[in-house]
């Protein structure tokens, strides 16, 4: 039977507020994930197959996860090309 261990943390990394003061509140902000991003995540997954990073048996988990995100960034690409199109094609308004 398999146990699961807890993680605790050290007496010394504990975050002790002082009495009568206020935790202070740090804004964490999102990370910006670019389709530059994702297209860079795609040619990573590409090599790594190629290179026999992966198992036989991920290789199906890995082929429909780089199938969907080829999928989105074929998408993306589409809806981009479209946007440019039209915008080429409106005419130019005084302002």
């Amino acid at each position: 039977m398999a146990t699961k261990k807890q993680k605790t943390v050290p007496a010394s990394v504990q975050t002790v507020t002082p009495i009568g003061e206020e935790p202070t509140k740090t804004s964490v902000e999102p990370v910006q994930l670019t389709i530059a991003d994702l297209q860079l995540l795609a040619r990573i997954v590409d090599l790594a197959s190629r290179r026999g990073a992966f198992q036989a048996g991920e290789l199906s988990q890995v082929g429909d996860a780089y199938n969907k995100l080829a999928g989105f960034l074929t998408y993306v690409e589409s809806v981009q090309k479209k946007d440019e199109e039209a915008k080429a094609e409106a005419p130019a308004t005084p302002v």
